[in-house]
C-alpha cells in the first residue's frame, strides 16, 4: 500500500472532522449535509486511488448517551481487498471521540435485527423474519460453512442471477446478519431455496454469527 496516500486519506478525515460530524447533528442544514457528502465522495475517490477494491461508507451509530459517526472501510465483499482494508485501517491515527473507524461492514446488532420488519432491496420488499438459513460445516474448505437460504417467493426479483432466484435478497440479509468479513472468509457456498415454508430448524441470519464463531477458522 502507498503509505503517502494512506496518510493523506486519514489527514482528509481529520481535517474534515467538523463537516463529517455535522451528519450527527439533527439541526444540520442542507448545506452542511452537502458539504459532508462532498467530503465523503472525496474520501471514496482517495480510497479507490489507494486500491480500486476499497469502499468507504459513513453512518451514525448509537454510543452511550449520544452517537458517533462510524466510518467503514470495506471491499464490497471481494476477498481480494481484505488485505488492503486491513492495511488502510491499521494506518489510521487516533480519531476524535465522535468518529469511529471500522474495518469491514459489521453485522446489524442482534437486538436491532430482531425488530426488523420489512426490508427493501432495490425495490423488492421482503419480510426480514421470513428469510432464514441453515449452516453446515464445509467438507471442501475446513473452517468454512455451506449455507442454504430459504426465502419467500416475494424475495425473487428481476436483478437476481437468472439461475439463482432470491440470491440478491439472500446476500443483503446475510450482509446484515453476519457482516462483511464473515461472509468473505467463513462462507464457502450459498444455496437458495424459494419457499414459504422453510424447515423448522432454519434460523435467522443474525443467529448464524454464534454458529460460525463457535467453529475454529483454519
Amino acid at each position: 500500500m502507498n503509505q503517502d496516500r494512506a496518510r493523506d486519506f486519514w489527514k482528509t478525515v481529520l481535517d474534515g472532522q467538523a463537516a463529517l460530524c455535522a451528519l450527527l447533528d439533527a439541526s444540520t442544514t442542507d448545506d452542511g449535509c452537502e458539504e459532508a457528502e462532498q467530503l465523503l465522495q472525496t474520501l471514496r475517490d482517495a480510497a479507490t486511488d489507494i486500491d480500486p477494491l476499497l469502499i468507504v461508507e459513513a453512518d451514525p451509530v448509537p454510543a452511550s448517551d449520544s452517537a458517533v459517526l462510524r466510518i467503514v472501510i470495506g471491499c464490497d465483499n471481494d476477498p481480494e481487498g481484505i488485505e488492503a482494508v486491513r492495511e488502510l485501517v491499521a494506518a489510521a491515527p487516533a480519531m476524535p471521540p465522535r468518529i469511529q473507524i471500522c474495518a469491514f461492514e459489521p453485522p446489524l446488532p442482534k437486538e436491532m435485527a430482531r425488530n426488523l420488519t420489512w426490508v427493501n432491496v432495490i425495490g423488492t420488499k421482503v419480510q426480514a423474519q421470513k428469510v432464514c438459513f441453515m449452516a453446515e460445516p464445509s467438507t471442501a474448505v475446513p473452517g468454512t460453512f455451506d449455507l442454504t437460504s430459504f426465502v419467500p417467493s416475494s424475495a425473487v426479483c428481476e436483478f437476481d442471477p437468472k439461475d439463482i432466484p432470491g440470491a440478491l435478497v439472500t446476500r443483503f440479509i446475510l450482509d446484515m446478519g453476519i457482516g462483511e468479513l464473515r461472509l468473505m472468509t467463513r462462507v464457502h457456498s450459498i444455496g437458495v431455496a424459494v419457499t414459504d415454508q422453510p424447515p423448522p430448524e432454519a434460523v435467522p441470519a443474525w443467529d448464524l454469527v454464534e454458529i460460525i464463531d463457535s467453529a475454529p477458522a483454519h
